[in-house]
């Protein structure tokens, strides 16, 4: 909401609720309010509907089900985003839901949205990182051993669609992170592969409902980390930017740094 009331109105842009702040703080914009992004996690542990402990995944379930009660209020908003759940979370910070299957995690996102189109509010799933954390920079991809790190499903581009697919749901589609694809498609040493990988998240675009349009950085390692950049500031082919222009969904520029740059962003999309 740092861009302000104000200059959403003046440059005619809806916004999307944080997923870190009570919605009652988002009054002022409810008019303008189009999306929410759902809460993924509380004192750095991360909710887990897919969760092995019952009690926990429970629990992680019931607050997305509040999530989507309490946005009922706001006169506009249609979608909810939220983030996959840990397949395996090992951070001392973690200190329940540390594994997940994914069965419960079908389940869970099937419960969330009969609640979501109770009312009348449709689901996006949104791809999540690579988590580079700790890997230097001189360490190729095919070094890393990648069942040993924290990991969320949803983050190759095959899984977060098959998800979608599974769920089954009219009111579920996918939200695309275009900065969150690039962190994925770093694992992947070579260049070219790493393009084609980058590209493959959009061959379903019909499932794509919602976009956290950002700019990242494909061929150096700047790009394992989610850089949130300005749109046109990284390396993501044009193509990409061009087709997530095209998409028939709620395009979310997920990042603010100054009026300025907002404003030459919105030129640079108006030229795509």
């Amino acid at each position: 909401m740092s861009v302000g009331l104000n200059n959403l109105n003046r440059l005619g842009l809806l916004t999307e609720g944080a997923a870190h702040q009570d919605i009652a703080e988002y009054n002022p914009f409810a008019e303008i309010m189009v999306s929410g992004h759902g809460p993924y996690m509380e004192n750095g542990t991360r909710w887990n509907i897919a969760a092995k402990n019952d009690a926990f995944r429970k629990e992680s379930i019931g607050v997305m089900l509040g999530y989507v009660d309490m946005v009922r209020g706001m006169p506009n908003l249609k979608q909810v985003n939220l983030h996959f759940p840990p397949k395996r979370w090992r951070d001392e910070a973690q200190l329940e839901g540390h594994e997940g299957t994914y069965d419960r995690m079908i389940d869970g996102f099937r419960q969330i949205a009969r609640k979501a189109e109770e009312n009348g509010i449709e689901i996006v799933l949104e791809n999540g990182n690579a988590h580079w954390t700790g890997i230097r920079d001189d360490i190729t991809a095919d070094q890393v051993d990648w069942q040993d790190r924290n990991w969320a499903f949803g983050a190759s581009p095959e899984e977060w669609v098959g998800i979608c697919i599974d769920i089954d749901r009219p009111n579920v589609g996918l939200c695309l992170d275009s900065s969150h694809l690039a962190t994925y498609s770093h694992t992947v040493a070579d260049d070219e592969k790493r393009m084609r990988v980058a590209l493959s998240f959009l061959d379903k675009p019909e499932l794509i409902r919602h976009v956290h349009w950002n700019d990242n950085f494909l061929y150096d390692t700047r790009g394992r980390i989610d850089q949130h950049a300005i749109l046109g500031k990284g390396t993501l082919p044009v193509s990409i930017h061009r087709s997530i222009k095209d998409l028939d969904a709620t395009l979310h520029l997920e990042h603010f740094y100054t009026i300025k740059d907002l404003e030459e962003e919105l030129v640079y999309i108006q030229e795509l």
